[in-house]
């Protein structure tokens, strides 16, 4: 079926209109001036913590030739090996540190433009599965979406891994509507890239890749297994260098991240099965486990590496969830209902502005009540996809999914959320412009009627 319909359906994109690329020129122009009217307004003097303090103080250090190091460890005169994040947005943001602007305002600056460069990638996926006013209508939403600018004044990864989601899906649709093997490895490239910014888009190659050389009908099995293989090879050539670096650092393999076992040590304790915290996650607990195994010594430096700290607070995390597994399905439940905002909304949304960072707390009302408004309008989408049977669904079901992988496996934050975000804008924008197609086919409607009339 799938060759049949590449075979007699024109793609969106050969029904492109003139204006498309004025049109989305001028929205990405407006996209960029609000990230940077947000940036100047309400993030100027942004005093980065945590993840954003690591992404930046890290691209300074990347940039003064120091390497991937602690920038934690290094304030106290302390040069140790870091891999708590994949590296990749350390190093955009190390661009611009490189050429002498190592300010916060630069590299939230830097930020914008790429998030800027996520709604014209964002534009194009949409003409690639509807056409271009779909296109049109995916990036309007992209450019205002507080989910999609917000991240970019906040210095976290997000706003790369939503980049190369974006570009994952749009690089899988042209692949659909022209199959062949160096398209499919530009997909398994993305995916790789993406990634090197956040760890879990690693899943999109099983997602994503697989199911796109499975349903290539009108190939042998064999040409088939051959381009799936180039695609998993070009996601493998853009993370080995990165594993390959770390077992020179560290005494145990790092794949990507050394961070998802404390990660998994937080998520999976007494206050996050059974106390206010339910489905989120509590730091203490990892430092509870950290103070009850030594790893630190009495002046709070750490005695083991990062791959070493992660064999503890593996096994710690592995051992509450086995004495736990009763209580596990209710955790499930509230991390489930927490990641669409539906579990104790208001705590959810001042963890999203005094823990995670996203001020002032109006941008996490706004983003949430726009999340659920596209979120509603993306079904909507699906279900006009399915029926028309002109582009397949499953490469935006596919970041929705790692998502859900996400957060049952760890915990629900909304920055979790983001892989699944362009996905969310395109599927919106489809019902959108559906909604604008019914109304033109009715005025014209209207219009012969009253012709015929007269």
């Amino acid at each position: 079926m799938v060759a049949t319909m590449q075979a007699t359906e024109p793609a969106p994109t050969e029904r492109d209109a003139p204006w498309f690329r004025l049109a989305l020129a001028l929205v990405v122009l407006g996209a960029l001036i609000l990230r940077f009217t947000y940036v100047f307004l309400a993030r100027r003097n942004f005093d980065p913590h945590g993840d954003a303090y690591f992404y930046t103080a890290g691209a300074n250090l990347l940039a003064d030739g120091k390497g991937f190091i602690s920038p934690f460890f290094e304030v106290v005169g302390i040069h140790r090996a870091a891999a708590e994040h994949p590296p990749l947005y350390v190093m955009f943001l190390a661009i611009p540190s490189v050429l002498g602007m190592k300010s916060v305002l630069t590299h939230l600056l830097w930020s914008c433009v790429l998030g800027s460069a996520t709604v014209w990638v964002i534009g194009l996926l949409g003409r690639a599965v509807g056409g271009a006013r779909v296109g049109i209508v995916a990036a309007a939403i992209a450019a205002l979406y507080p989910n999609l600018w917000a991240p970019d004044g906040m210095l976290q990864a997000e706003t790369l891994s939503m980049f190369f989601a974006a570009l994952a899906l749009l690089l899988a649709y042209r692949y659909w509507q022209s199959p062949s093997w160096p398209r499919l490895a530009l997909v398994g490239l993305a995916c790789g890239a993406g990634a090197m910014a956040r760890s879990e888009l690693i899943l999109l190659v099983p997602l994503l890749v697989v199911p796109l050389a499975w349903t290539t009908r009108d190939r042998l099995w064999r040409q088939r297994l051959r381009w799936l293989g180039a695609a998993v090879l070009a996601a493998v050539v853009v993370i080995a260098p990165w594993t390959i670096y770390n077992t020179t650092r560290f005494v145990h393999p790092i794949l990507l991240s050394a961070q998802f076992d404390p990660l998994l040590a937080s998520a999976n304790c007494d206050s996050v099965y059974y106390g206010r915290l339910q489905g989120y996650f509590d730091i203490q607990c990892a430092i509870a486990i950290s103070d009850k195994e030594h790893l630190a010594d009495d002046d709070g430096l750490p005695r083991y590496d990062e791959s070493q700290e992660d064999v503890v607070y593996r096994r710690e995390a592995l051992a509450y969830v086995r004495g736990h597994m009763s209580r596990l399905p209710a955790v499930e439940g509230v991390r489930l209902l927490r990641i669409a905002g539906l579990y104790k909304t208001s705590l959810y949304v001042r963890a999203d502005a005094f823990i995670e960072g996203r001020n002032p707390v109006w941008i996490s009302w706004a983003a949430l009540y726009s999340f659920w408004l596209l979120a509603l309008l993306s079904i909507a989408g699906g279900v006009i996809l399915r029926r028309r049977h002109v582009v397949p669904v499953y490469p935006l079901i596919a970041p929705i999914v790692v998502v859900f992988v996400t957060v049952v496996v760890t915990y629900a934050s909304t920055r979790f959320r983001t892989t699944a975000e362009p996905a969310l804008v395109v599927l919106a924008a489809v019902a959108v412009d559906a909604a604008i197609q019914r109304v033109l086919h009715r005025a014209r409607g209207s219009a012969a009627y009253a012709s015929a009339r007269n």
